[in-house]
This record gives C-alpha cells, sequence and structure tokens, in this order.
C-alpha cells in the first residue's frame, strides 16, 4: 500500500511540474464570438464591445455576451432603453453605439 502512494505520489509530482503556468492566457474574440463570463474574455478591436443579452443581467454572474460592433448611425426613434451604465438611451441602437449593453427597456429607474 505505501508502495503504491509512493509511486502515485511521483508520479503526481511529475505531471504537476510540467504545468509551467496554470493562468490560461486568452487572445481577445472576434466579433460574433463570447466574451464576458467567469474567464472575463475581452473582444479585440477599438470598435467592439461585449453585447450582454437582457437576460444576462449586465453579466451579472459571470453571464457571457457576444463581441459586437459600435453602431456607427443610428436613427432618432425614440424608443427609451435603460443601458448597463445606468444612463437611459433614446434606443438600443444609441445605447450599442455607446458601446453599452442594454439592460432593460423603458427609461432608468431610479434606485
Amino acid at each position: 500500500m505505501i508502495r503504491i502512494f509512493a509511486i502515485l505520489s511521483t508520479l503526481l509530482i511529475a505531471a504537476c511540474q510540467q504545468v509551467s503556468d496554470p493562468v490560461a492566457v486568452h487572445d481577445p474574440v472576434p466579433v460574433g464570438g463570447m466574451c464576458g463570463g467567469m474567464m472575463g474574455l475581452s473582444c479585440a478591436g477599438e470598435n467592439t464591445f461585449c453585447d450582454y443579452p437582457v437576460e444576462a443581467q449586465c453579466g451579472a454572474a459571470d453571464q457571457m455576451g457576444v463581441c459586437r460592433e459600435v453602431m456607427p448611425m443610428c436613427t432618432r426613434e425614440y424608443r427609451p432603453v435603460c443601458g448597463c451604465d445606468g444612463q437611459t438611451y433614446g434606443n438600443a441602437c444609441t445605447a450599442r453605439a455607446a458601446s453599452v449593453s442594454v439592460a432593460y427597456e423603458g427609461e432608468c429607474r431610479a434606485e
């Protein structure tokens, strides 16, 4: 029994020594890829941001989003949304133009 333990311990120590850096480094995620989450995956490029769906509660509890391009132009249609930054935007497009995900439809409520 002791001999088996010694052999297993030696194998385990050898396996652990082969791992030079246990912390994973991730490349930025391209447009359309998953971002956020426990690993904090970021989007590649200056004109991209991590867009969380409304049900993801702005990335709370390590929810995942999707890398999107910042919207270059938006309509002036007024359909207010509350951004994940706590600001009211005229519509979802103007929130995305500011690199902000939509928290919920309607103006932001004072909390």
